[in-house]
């Protein structure tokens, strides 16, 4: 299967995914929605791209000037999807940096605190921008809440979870925009 990127540098180039059930990438006209509602944040943002599957949010940033962007997967096979998928990014010296973290979003949030903790690394990483888009059996909204406290003052947060459960909420978090495609539901957050 494969995903085409909508616009700037990487325009129309098409990406892999995985001819399984282990991600879900989202569709064309979601990340287009996603993309033109936050298109003025994107230029030199670091972003966050959680539950990063494909890559296809993480690799729409870069394509569209994001400067740097991490992804986080812990699937082996998506892992080794995404690493293909970011070859792009090596051939053009005007995209922005990108880096894959092997983990689960709760694995990483708890190592990367430990690591501060501990002195091993100097500052919490922190983003401009996040994407979560969680496998929708299991949203794990506690770790998107954790996430969420590694928005930058007046970040954004973009989560998609199935339309038929409760709102996601954390009281760091305003939301600024609901919008639904088929059977996902895109909330725009902004940290407070």
């Amino acid at each position: 299967m494969n995903i085409r990127l909508i616009s700037g540098i990487f325009k129309n180039h098409k990406i892999t995914a995985p001819n399984s059930r282990q991600t879900h990438p989202m569709s064309e006209r979601a990340r287009n929605a996603i993309f033109n509602t936050i298109q003025a944040e994107i230029p030199n943002a670091e972003v966050l791209d959680a539950f990063a599957g494909t890559g296809s949010l993480g690799l729409e940033a870069i394509s569209r000037g994001a400067k740097k962007v991490v992804f986080i997967e812990k699937n082996r096979l998506a892992q080794k999807i995404l690493a293909e998928n970011l070859k792009i990014i090596e051939k053009n010296e005007n995209a922005g940096e990108a880096k894959i973290i092997r983990s689960s979003v709760s694995g990483w949030i708890g190592s990367s605190q430990s690591q501060f903790e501990i002195g091993e690394i100097l500052e919490i990483p922190t983003f401009d921008i996040i994407f979560a888009d969680p496998p929708y059996y299991d949203p794990q909204f506690p770790s998107i809440e954790r996430l969420s406290k590694r928005l930058r003052s007046d970040g954004i947060l973009v989560l998609s979870q199935p339309k038929e459960i409760e709102n996601f909420k954390a009281e760091n978090l305003i939301l600024i925009s609901e919008k639904l495609y088929s059977g996902a539901k895109i909330l725009f957050f902004r940290a407070k």
